[in-house]
């Protein structure tokens, strides 16, 4: 099987697994909504905030690193330095997650009372630190599977991880909700502190196995140069990402705070940023299911590629990447524009909910993009840039959340998405271009499918009845996407080449990416 058929097959395994955990979460996630409501929601949402840049320190770059040193040596025809970067990772993991666990929950009181300004976070921000050493050495083994291109171990450790979740978390709610906010923030959070230490034994139990398998009898060999190269790129990650997870934490906690200085009361304040936070952007985001899974395997495949000097594969991959991903992000902009109402409704029974849906689907194209071409740069050793650029872009958000939300209240944190991930998105692509010069057919990659997908929902919003469940809701976003295939394959955005493309990518006897 060719290089893009072994990418497309383990990308497909991810999609599936990620579609139906998102799926999950999403029906779950409306639970949750219904049983604590709003204000509830906002007092996660702080909570995890917190908990965010706590596993960042934890992590600090390492997956990354584990990622592309693995697949260089892979690359090289050097298996035996496999098992040497992770002995050594997993030192680094135990380290950062060792000291993140401590210090939150050290600080939990001073962080939940005086940061937070709500003492009812402090059980739970306490009760998460205690998952700090497993998320970082999850990390780790997750980012050997994505090297070695077996993505299905991954896939299967993430529905694990989802179920117990799952379970925990209802278990938590029926038997803590009832005492009030804080002890179901408490469910909530003790659910995903035991997924975490379950799904990294599962994890781990998957690498012995694997390494049984693929790595049995290959001597350690380790460079001298090993740890400079996990720290050359694990540091400038981690400092990057403890500087940009920490302006994202300041954003979470001045978004209710710009509010409530807006003259809503704290409760309505926190409710607002729980619709956005919980309910809105988690829609949003749904169809990042398909688009991450791609993006997230060209890290792998890029510095490959890179090690073993292939700059037009390198090309080749980042054109259909990018007019791949353009495709599908129009589609999904449309489709959540045109039914944000029915899902509002459906998912939260909230029509408010429906409007910040409405509102911030077109902010999809640039957010599904910008994952791509970050995916890019990662992969060709740019991840010190995208992380400078990551950083500025958390600046201006918090900039934008102090000067709009006081003034235009909830609706306001729109324009500070809009605003924010245009300025990354631009940055980003600017510094690819240098990299690699690829083509850009703005009329059929841009025009055309912005056409065709406005074409498509105005014909199902014209003929269709508005969804009234989820069946009808389904039908409504296959008959988009059928109109929307068939509008691409009018303009001749997509046909008969795309077509053979794909039947060459998957076929095992056709080499086509390495004669591209």
């Amino acid at each position: 099987m060719s290089g893009l058929g072994r990418y497309l097959k383990n990308a497909i395994v991810l999609v599936g697994a990620s579609l139906f955990m998102r799926s999950v979460s999403l029906f779950f996630n409306a639970y949750v909504s219904q049983k604590i409501g709003a204000e509830g929601m906002g007092l996660f949402s702080l909570v995890m905030s917190v908990y965010g840049f706590a596993v960042t320190f934890a992590t600090s770059g390492i997956n990354l690193a584990v990622t592309r040193l693995c697949a260089e040596a892979i690359g090289e025809g050097n298996k035996g330095e496999v098992r040497a970067i992770l002995r050594r990772s997993v030192l680094h993991a135990l380290f950062f997650g060792g000291t993140a666990s401590v210090v939150l929950f050290a600080f939990a009181s001073p962080i939940g009372t005086s940061l937070l300004g709500d003492a009812r976070t402090v059980p739970s921000l306490r009760l998460l630190a205690v998952s700090m050493v497993p998320i970082a050495l999850s990390s780790v083994f997750s980012g050997y599977f994505t090297a070695m291109r077996r993505v299905s171990r991954n896939a299967a450790t993430q529905l694990f991880e989802q179920g117990t979740r799952i379970f925990f978390t209802v278990y938590g709610l029926l038997a803590l909700a009832p005492a009030g906010l804080t002890y179901a923030c408490l469910a909530l959070v003790g659910g995903s502190a035991i997924a975490e230490f379950l799904s990294f034994f599962f994890l781990f139990i998957q690498y012995l196995l694997d390494r049984r398998k693929h790595l049995k009898g290959t001597p350690c060999v380790a460079r001298r140069s090993l740890w400079g190269r996990i720290l050359h790129i694990s540091l400038p990650v981690a400092v990057s990402t403890y500087v940009r997870s920490g302006l994202v934490t300041v954003e979470h906690i001045l978004i209710p705070l710009c509010l409530s200085l807006g003259g809503a009361p704290r409760a309505e304040s926190l409710a607002a940023y729980g619709m956005l936070h919980s309910m809105a952007i988690p829609v949003i985001l749904y169809p990042t299911a398909i688009s991450s899974a791609f993006s997230g395997l060209l890290v792998p495949e890029m510095a490959e590629a890179q090690a073993r000097g292939e700059t037009m594969r390198v090309r080749y991959m980042t054109e259909r990447a990018l007019g791949a991903t353009l495709l599908f992000s129009m589609l999904s902009a449309g489709v959540l524009c045109a039914c944000a109402s029915e899902i509002g409704v459906l998912f939260y029974n909230s029509t408010e909910a429906g409007r910040y849906i409405r509102l911030m689907a077109p902010v999809a194209v640039i957010m599904y993009l910008d994952t791509t071409v970050d995916s890019i740069l990662k992969g060709l050793g740019y991840q010190v840039y995208s992380m400078g650029v990551n950083i500025s872009d958390s600046a201006l958000s918090i900039l934008l959340v102090v000067l709009l939300l006081p003034r235009m209240g909830a609706v306001g944190y729109v324009p500070v998405v809009c605003l924010a991930e245009l300025y990354n998105f631009s940055l980003s692509l600017v510094r690819l271009h240098r990299a690699v010069p690829f083509r850009t057919p703005l009329v059929r990659i841009l025009l055309c499918p912005f056409l065709s997908v406005v074409g498509a929902t105005t014909l199902v919003r014209l003929f269709l009845p508005a969804a009234g469940g989820v069946g009808s809701l389904i039908f409504h976003i296959v008959a988009i996407l059928v109109l929307y295939i068939g509008f691409l394959c009018l303009f001749g955005t997509v046909g008969r080449s795309e077509a053979k493309w794909l039947s060459d990518a998957l076929s095992p006897r056709k080499r086509t990416l390495a004669q591209k």
